[in-house]
């Protein structure tokens, strides 16, 4: 086939694909059509605001027939991920569209984090479109003083609104009455009285919680963990701050916190410590089956939303809601309680393509007519499952209390019981806290709550456990704001160098082909290299390139080309981002090996995260033995193999996602399967996955539920063997054992290192397990090294960092595999040796 119609056929089937790719197009093919590109989070798009996005679409429709020359705008929704992710926690969808220059125009994003993204310049600050609006003196304008201090505060870094808050929530105390009557805890008219101070929270806790015969928690008096409390909200009880006024310095190890998770590790250890604790909530539902509800609970902090539950699920139980307590120390200052709150808001990304129409977009979503619309329809809802609709609290004040006082407090037909705890999480905003507005948000937040288990555990005394942890804060508070200064990487000389490498790499590769003068004074060069080793190199006039072989190209040119773009391209495009400062957003910055120094000298966790993926090994050669004896037996000659052989390799195939929410309750400690049948056998069984000592062997021990896949590859090497080894074996007086151990083993080495090798690569990668279960908890205790990673890479935005670990574990896996290779040269035996 000649050179031009090899050339042709490519061009058509390239024509071909690319008329065959799906591209966008608008459903009103008209030029005056302007798409937004939405981003929200989980089920949310599919109802929440589903009407608010039609009025807004009907109404710039509307608009434009009146003046045509307004535009017709167009949402395009789009979502962050599922409801089960922390969106926060794992921002990788958002930093992946402003990264690849396709942003949405509006994000719904936590109010929280904004601060650690707009460091970085990921968000517009919204200063500027107030402004206009306020001087246009529009009716509709945002205007900051209308806002909760609270909520419109965490969406300022630097004094600049980077978000407009959409939704607010507080915290306060539930506490069911009629248990509060049975322990005696009432005034003189037999009223239950909520604790006001933490020496009542502890009295009440104390004698609300009841065990069994066994000593086993019954009913929980308190849990200062459950529902939606941490140490923030205690620390606030005691008059505790996190960062300095000026957010140069965490506070985190500061004595009023320290007061505060002490009070926390008291109140647990006065209910028998907090690993029963923790143990007796594993077993936790939600919904119709939540603890407090199911009388599981006595008290619970929780958010306003919790209202909604208890309405739906609960409308006859007798509880009540208090202002949270306080400490001894708040209310000698006269303050008898405090909150905290917390929620999102829209955000426009630093390069949103439509970022007048997003602004337009966000200013509808916060007019008084989308309100409406929004309680309308949740209304609606409500009212046709049965039950009273609550509405959420609005962060923009007037509209607070005028939807309220209508939906609520003038609302007749309102249950008086929810009406009051309504009232309390109204009555509690003006003095609530939000979390420190910082560039280190998500590391304090990670940090505050693995010092809690440090403290409740008892690992740590609370002060040296907050204290490590505002060492690690402030470290990487410094690096943020102090960050390695070098030179920005320019992208167009690397990737000229890697257009000269491949071009090197295919010249070379063409010049071997066809000069065969070339290969035979290579092959001389090998041959005095390797003394007494023949190198035979055979001529040829067209080699790879010759008529017959242009085929073969032809159809692995796709291949190549995946390769030299998806594979080798970011390949090395990763080990020079090892060497940068880089965090998705902003230029890459060369700093030499200051992430390599950073791993193997200032990274706390790096220890830890190997050792807990070191100990993972441990699960290779017991999954290796289960397997093989899995194979041993289903090697035999008995009827029904082929069923039996099917059903042991169908847990290998189960996905993940589902096999790790079964065995999550398969290791819960309460009603678990497991811990039921080691009581049969009268032994305790104990806390697995909310323990630190068994975290990782409850791992190990559902990898043994995968071996399927590792059976199915020792019945290929079982059969390989002939059986007139055995037969040879039986003739001379071999046992079984003996049959087993000078046949089966030798003959199965290449199996034997096969799985060896392909196990500790696995090891070396789990992740996961982790992810889904345990969250690295509990105490780090399942913080594998790729865990670590993907927390710096996409939590932390550290992808410089997490590219220099990847390279170190790269390392780590070439070193083992290429020990291993060395070593199989003594016990790996081959059928050709």
């Amino acid at each position: 086939m000649s050179f031009w119609k090899t050339a042709g056929i490519v061009l058509i089937a390239a024509v071909l694909l690319w008329g065959l790719a799906p591209r966008h197009t608008s459903d009103e093919g008209d030029a005056n059509v302007q798409e937004i590109a939405y981003m929200g989070q989980g089920a949310q798009l599919q109802n929440i605001f589903s009407d608010m996005f039609t009025a807004f679409e009907r109404r710039s429709l509307e608009a434009h027939r009146k003046d045509p020359s307004k535009p017709i705008y167009k949402l395009v929704l789009s979502q962050q991920g599922t409801s089960d992710v922390d969106m926060t926690a794992d921002p990788t969808r958002f930093m992946i569209s402003v990264a690849g220059d396709m942003p949405p125009d509006v994000i719904y994003f936590d109010r929280f984090a904004l601060g650690e993204w707009a460091i970085r310049g990921a968000f517009t600050p919204l200063d500027t479109f107030i402004e206009a609006d306020l001087k246009a003196d529009r009716p509709d304008a945002i205007r900051p003083d209308g806002f909760y201090p609270a909520a419109w505060d965490e969406c300022l870094y630097k004094g600049k609104p980077y978000g407009i808050p959409r939704d607010l929530d507080d915290r306060a105390l539930f506490y069911n009455k009629d248990m509060f009557r049975r322990a005696g805890l009432v005034d003189a008219r037999g009223e239950p009285t909520p604790p006001r101070t933490w020496e009542q929270m502890r009295e009440y806790a104390r004698r609300l919680t009841q065990y069994d015969e066994n000593g086993n928690i019954k009913i929980l008096g308190f849990s200062p963990t459950f529902g939606n409390a941490w140490l923030y909200m205690y620390s606030w009880m005691n008059g505790g701050e996190f960062m300095s006024p000026d957010g140069r310095t965490c506070t985190l190890a500061d004595p009023l916190n320290v007061e505060a998770l002490k009070f926390m590790v008291d109140v647990f250890r006065d209910q028998g410590g907090y690993n029963k604790v923790k143990a007796f909530e594993s077993g936790f539902m939600s919904a119709a089956l939540d603890p407090f509800i199911t009388g599981k609970i006595a008290m619970r902090i929780d958010l306003s939303g919790f209202l909604n539950v208890m309405a739906q699920f609960s409308r006859d139980l007798d509880y009540g809601v208090a202002p949270p307590p306080v400490s001894k120390r708040l209310l000698a200052r006269g303050q008898t309680t405090t909150s905290w709150t917390g929620g999102w808001a829209f955000a426009i990304p630093y390069n949103a393509r439509h970022k007048q129409a997003g602004w337009e977009f966000i200013r509808y979503m916060m007019s008084d007519e989308a309100w409406r619309l929004y309680c309308e329809a949740a209304r609606e809802a409500s009212e046709s499952q049965g039950y009273p609709y609550i509405p959420p609290i609005i962060p923009i004040v007037r509209v607070n209390e005028q939807l309220s006082r209508e939906y609520v407090f003038d609302n007749p037909a309102f249950p008086r019981r929810i009406q009051d705890a309504y009232k309390v999480f109204m009555d509690i905003l003006p003095i609530s806290h939000y979390r420190p507005v910082t560039p280190v948000g998500q590391v304090l937040w990670y940090r505050h709550d693995i010092a809690t288990q440090e403290a409740c555990y008892e690992k740590k005394t609370p002060q040296q456990a907050l204290a490590d942890g505002a060492a690690i804060v402030q470290r990487e508070l410094d690096r943020l704001t102090r960050p390695p200064q070098g030179r920005r990487i320019r992208w167009g000389l690397f990737f000229a160098a890697y257009g000269v490498l491949i071009a090197l790499m295919a010249g070379g590769a063409y010049f071997w082909d066809t000069h065969l003068g070339f290969r035979r004074r290579l092959a001389s060069v090998m041959h005095r290299r390797d003394a007494g080793t023949a190198v035979v190199i055979e001529g040829s006039s067209g080699g790879y390139f010759r008529s017959q072989w242009r085929w073969g190209v032809l159809f692995v040119a796709p291949w190549l080309a995946g390769f030299v773009v998806f594979g080798a391209g970011p390949l090395l495009y990763s080990i020079l981002m090892s060497f940068c400062n880089y965090d998705v957003i902003n230029p890459a910055q060369w700093i030499g090996a200051e992430n390599y120094r950073r791993l193997f000298t200032d990274d706390p966790l790096i220890p830890k995260s190997l050792f807990n993926t070191t100990f993972m090994v441990l699960g290779v050669p017991l999954g290796m033995t289960v397997s093989l004896a899995m194979a041993l037996l289903l090697n035999m000659r008995v009827r029904g193999v082929a069923l039996w052989r099917t059903l042991f390799y169908l847990p290998a195939i189960v996905p993940f996602v589902a096999s790790f929410m079964l065995w999550t309750w398969v290791f819960n400690p309460v009603g678990g399967v497991l811990n039921h049948l080691l009581s049969l056998f009268g032994m305790p069984g104990p806390n697995w996955l909310q323990s630190e000592t068994w975290s990782k062997p409850a791992l190990i021990i559902m990898g043994l539920w995968g071996a399927g896949g590792q059976m199915l590859i020792w019945l290929a090497g079982l059969k390989g063997i002939s059986q007139h080894y055995y037969e040879a074996a039986a003739i001379d007086g071999a046992s079984l054992r003996q049959q087993f151990r000078y046949i089966t083993l030798p003959m199965l080495t290449p199996y034997i290192f096969f799985n060896l090798v392909m196990g500790l690569i696995g090891v070396f990668q789990i992740f996961e397990s982790a992810y889904i279960m345990t969250k690295g908890g509990p105490v780090n205790s399942t913080l594998f090294y790729v865990y670590h990673l993907f927390n710096n890479a996409f939590r932390y935005g550290h992808m410089g960092y997490a590219c220099a670990m990847a390279w170190i574990l790269f390392l780590i896996i070439m070193a083992l595999t290429v020990i291993q290779l060395k070593l199989s040269r003594r016990w790996v035996h081959y059928d050709s040796e």
